[in-house]
């Protein structure tokens, strides 16, 4: 089951037709139960892997979250008897706890991502190079495939510990809320990765219908398919036969073949994350813009989620401080006033 299979979009109107029929308050369930039979149906086999990212970010932050009561609650218990220093030592011990708490969860489920996708690499790369000055080592294979969707549900999961860490978010308290967040449907194949304040409480929140939400979401399915078959799929042919024979063309073709490869590699991700971003619409979910301009993140943000091309906002705010200075001097144009207000919003500290 892919983003462009019949199967999938079978899914997604029994979804939508339960999600919108249920009582309002379950309809965080549905989504949870939708998702959780996506990933079975596609990927049985290695659903331990989600679980156990889920889990051990579900209690570790809640671990977190209870050391910070806990030192809040002493400190104001021991307000009058403490002094200032050692109530400063206390509350640096319980840092330190919470700190190395957080990073024995990012360990394991880094670990966990970075053994099932590079070991077999590494194990490859030292038998040959023992085998280069005429050892025979044999450091053995994994004989898994790669989890479904393990990189984006990884980094969404722990960017949520981070954000609790550095009490950006609360701890959130139900499990079953927080798997759906980990393993949301339309976004843990392609993305966008999510930033947890952004999506968690449109996952959970009440949602009526509005066809707008339909209209809207299909518009940005259907641009999501012109990219990935119209133009990415229709590049593959023209990449493969130059590579397959690259000796055998011009320079000018084989320079071509590679701007066309840039081409397909952003017309094929992008128009992956279009779909997710209209199935989740139609759910009445807004996702984040992976990005605007290929290749380009945020400067301001640095989040998948909520990205925009430091080019691109650098043009923006460049053209409209041009309109702003056509106001100023009288040659207003009808869109001055707006450009104006525009360019001042765009203004933002750049990070150091």
């Amino acid at each position: 089951m892919t983003l462009t299979s019949l199967s999938f979009y079978l899914l997604v109107l029994a979804l939508l037709a339960l999600y919108y029929l249920v009582p309002k308050r379950f309809q965080w369930v549905v989504l949870l139960i939708g998702s959780y039979a996506f990933y079975a149906f596609v990927c049985l086999r290695y659903m331990g892997f989600i679980v156990v990212t889920t889990l051990t970010t579900y209690f570790g932050a809640r671990g977190m979250d209870a050391m910070t009561a806990r030192m809040e609650q002493t400190v104001a218990a021991h307000k009058q008897d403490w002094e200032r220093e050692e109530r400063k030592a206390y509350k640096k011990r319980c840092k330190s706890r919470r700190k190395a708490l957080m990073i024995a969860i990012l360990l394991l489920n880094f670990g966990i991502l970075a053994v099932l996708k590079y070991y077999n690499f590494f194990a490859e790369s030292m038998e040959a190079l023992f085998a280069s000055v005429g050892l025979t080592v044999s450091l053995g294979h994994i004989g898994l495939l790669l989890p479904l969707g393990i990189s984006f549900y990884t980094f969404q999961s722990m960017g949520y510990v981070l954000d609790v860490y550095r009490e950006k978010v609360p701890a959130e308290r139900n499990v079953g809320k927080l798997a759906l967040f980990v393993s949301f449907f339309p976004q843990i194949i392609q993305g966008p990765i999510g930033v947890y304040d952004q999506l968690a409480h449109q996952l959970y929140d009440e949602h009526k219908y509005h066809f707008d939400n339909i209209r809207f979401g299909a518009q940005l399915i259907l641009w999501g398919f012109f990219k990935k078959l119209v133009i990415a799929d229709r590049a593959v042919g023209m990449i493969h036969t130059v590579a397959g024979a690259y000796t055998d063309y011009a320079g000018t073709y084989v320079l071509l073949a590679a701007l066309v490869y840039a081409l397909q590699l952003y017309a094929d991700f992008s128009g992956g994350i279009d779909i997710s971003r209209g199935v989740a619409q139609m759910f009445g979910i807004t996702m984040g813009e992976n990005f605007r301009t290929s290749r380009a993140r945020s400067p301001s943000t640095g989040t998948a989620g909520t990205s925009r091309s430091a080019t691109g906002c650098a043009t923006t705010c460049s053209t409209r401080c041009r309109s702003r200075r056509r106001f100023s001097t009288g040659a207003a144009t009808p869109d001055s006033t707006s450009a104006i207000t525009s360019a001042r919003s765009c203004r933002r500290p750049w990070p150091r």
